[in-house]
């Protein structure tokens, strides 16, 4: 059995990346060492190509006449399966190679699916016809959370990028809702047992390609806090040799406060704190699983290119799991001490989701193998 995952993403991309490489961790497990899978990925480099122990891992030359005959060969390889990270629900930019190259694979028979990690897509609304062409050329398109809780969230938040109605948001999923398999988040094959009182308060800010005063303020806060649980920061990977210097800077002399660019085991820091602060990436449906305080900090974007994902995730968290969130902008040192304040001296969150929305990596593996008798 040969697959393929291609994986667009030009610019510093973590979250997806480590989505992917847990869902390809479940579809090996679910189909045995027979399995070969190829990964396609350009810009993103997390996790390492090192850590992809299922087949070959390439790297996509930037364009042009090698990458065209890289793309051609590996999707004329006669895979039985091909899975494009996101697409085409969002990363329309490589909508122009992909599609053609969709269509040479289901011609030579191999099956067609989309991941992605949440109900939302990136065309605006007089291109909608484009996503629904393209949509026609998979088998599914799996969305990694469970039916009813992300998308209304989405629905409302969409407003804020200027390029899609809520309403038509909502009927572009009604449209392809035959294509759909909503299946539970994608979390990591173990996380550990939570903490029953949390030793310290874990600040981060996703992958660190975003939102850098989260990390400038919670130095600063320390003194402000009531608690005196130490603060440990968690960069991000993405960041710069430049920001990391200005912040060992703050440090000097401060006590109860420890930062590092990056962790081999966040979900094991999640489940270790009292509470957690940062942005509203994928690391919420871990938090929501562990049950662990949130002050969540959701990044819009930037004016003339919002992104709603974030602030719908943050909604959906203060619903569920009673999380704190304060807007980037104008964030301060005594904002951020105020809400984690007030959430380590508020209920833990009671949330305990039905079984299966927390399986979403183990319950795509087993449609696949359904659909291709495995």
């Amino acid at each position: 059995m040969k697959g393929l995952f291609y994986h667009y993403s030009p610019g510093k991309d973590v979250g997806h990346g480590v989505h992917l490489f847990r869902l390809a961790d479940a579809v090996k497990r679910r189909f045995g060492p027979s399995l070969e899978l190829t990964l396609l990925r350009d810009g993103a480099g997390y996790p390492a190509q090192k850590n992809w122990p299922h087949g070959r891992a390439l790297r996509l030359p930037r364009a042009g006449a090698r990458r065209a005959a890289v793309l051609a060969r590996e999707f004329t390889s006669g895979c039985d399966f091909i899975v494009t990270s996101f697409f085409p629900l969002g990363r329309t930019g490589c909508a122009g190679e992909l599609l053609p190259l969709l269509a040479a694979a289901r011609r030579g028979g191999a099956k067609i699916y989309s991941s992605a990690a949440l109900p939302y897509f990136s065309w605006p609304e007089r291109e909608l016809g484009r996503l629904f062409g393209a949509a026609e050329l998979y088998d599914r398109l799996f969305i990694h959370c469970p039916p009813g809780f992300d998308l209304k969230y989405m629905a409302r938040a969409v407003a804020a990028e200027r390029r899609v109605s809520p309403a038509a948001f909502l009927g572009a999923f009604k449209k392809l809702r035959a294509k759909i398999s909503f299946t539970g988040y994608v979390l990591p094959a173990r996380l550990p047992a939570p903490a029953a009182k949390g030793k310290y308060i874990l600040v981060h800010r996703g992958g660190g390609s975003t939102s850098p005063e989260i990390v400038t303020c919670a130095i600063k806060a320390r003194p402000l806090l009531r608690s005196r649980l130490p603060l440990l920061i968690v960069a991000g990977p993405a960041s710069s040799a430049a920001q990391l210097r200005k912040w060992r800077g703050l440090l000097r002399g401060a006590r109860g406060v420890k930062l590092v660019k990056e962790t081999g085991d966040f979900p094991g820091l999640l489940a270790g704190c009292a509470a957690a602060a940062g942005t509203a990436g994928g690391t919420v449906y871990e938090a929501l699983r562990l049950r662990r305080r949130c002050v969540l900090i959701p990044y819009l974007g930037e004016p003339g290119a919002e992104h709603s994902d974030q602030a719908a995730r943050a909604a959906m968290m203060r619903d569920l799991a009673g999380a704190r969130v304060l807007p980037y902008a104008g964030l301060t040192p005594a904002s951020l001490a105020a809400a984690l304040d007030a959430a380590l001296s508020g209920p833990a969150p009671a949330f305990r989701g039905k079984t299966g929305i927390f399986d979403g990596a183990r319950t795509t593996a087993a449609l696949l193998g359904e659909d291709l008798d495995v």
